[in-house]
């Protein structure tokens, strides 16, 4: 029973600890999109022919696993995940007609802390790192709209066992798909949203595949001073089909669903430099984890 507890322990957490974030259901709802990241400034790429750092540290911490109705159902369970994920982004200089061309990479260092059914575990590595090979960018000319279509690849490049609680991969490719917008629709005002969603290859090691899950990050902020944004940010994540093992579906599909909310604020260096600090408190969860995320982000071009 011991090894039966840890087997169904190390299918759970393995899927719950991403890029930058814990979550979802089984390995089926495991999120490798770091849903909740994509609320500053969300559709401004950098300008053609200049690069851009990015700097994405999260720690999330969680002691409820939900179940299908709400309720949680792991026993003991609590954890604790620390990401930082740096980014690098490029805008080539020349244009695909009226749009921008954009490619970069984010690789996420992840330290993972858990506890469920009793047992403990925790470590330090890579996680499955995202490739952005190719970002379709359009401003408006009245530079009041910003956005970007985005085709996004992760890798498993992240530790994974079946054996451990506490992996910083899936061992699974994902295509994540994104449209990002910002919109600065009155002076001193700013509405940013990213659509996303994660299309999951199988788990070749478990023949388990996990489901697809659309996700909507947003946020709304007022500049109080030209260079102090204050404002509320949040993220709804929906599993839109179910869970497979052998080909066959898992209980009643096992879909996940999440939000979060919570205020942000930004402090701007220069236009193409700046800090933010936000915190999501996370509601309404059915078959993955609900916790509290805390957030620092910076950027700066190089």
């Amino acid at each position: 029973m011991k090894n039966l507890n840890k087997i169904i322990a190390a299918i759970i957490f393995s899927n719950i600890v991403g890029l930058s974030s814990v979550a979802n259901a089984t390995e089926s709802g495991r999120m490798i999109y770091p849903f909740g990241v994509n609320t500053v400034l969300n559709g401004i790429m950098p300008r053609p022919g200049s690069t851009q750092f990015y700097s994405y540290t999260q720690y999330y911490s969680a002691d409820e696993f939900a179940g299908p109705d709400g309720n949680n159902v792991i026993p003991d369970f609590e954890v604790d995940v620390f990401v930082e994920a740096p980014r690098i982004m490029h805008t080539w200089e020349k244009p695909l007609g009226p749009f921008t061309v954009s490619s970069g990479a984010i690789l996420p260092i992840v330290y993972t802390s858990s506890t469920i059914f009793g047992m403990s575990e925790s470590d330090t590595d890579i996680g499955d790192i995202i490739v952005q090979p190719f970002n379709l960018g359009y401003v408006s000319e009245s530079k009041t709209v910003f956005s970007y279509l985005a085709f996004d690849f992760s890798l498993p490049t992240g530790s994974y066992s079946q054996n451990s609680v506490a992996n910083t991969g899936v061992n699974y490719a994902s295509f994540m798909p994104s449209y990002n917008l910002t919109w600065f629709f009155k002076p001193g005002w700013e509405l940013s949203a990213s659509l996303v969603g994660q299309f999951n290859q199988k788990n070749d090691d478990t023949n388990y595949e996990s489901g697809d899950v659309a996700m909507l990050d947003y946020a709304i902020g007022y500049s109080v001073t030209p260079k102090v944004q204050v404002g509320l940010q949040g993220f709804v994540l929906n599993q839109f089909s179910d869970d497979k093992l052998n080909g066959n579906t898992v209980g009643d599909g096992n879909r996940a669903k999440v939000n979060g909310i919570g205020p942000q604020i930004r402090y701007d260096f220069s236009p193409a430099s700046g800090i933010a600090f936000k915190y999501q408190k996370e509601f309404g969860a059915e078959n993955t984890s609900e916790g509290d995320k805390f957030w620092i982000q910076f950027s700066m071009p190089i």
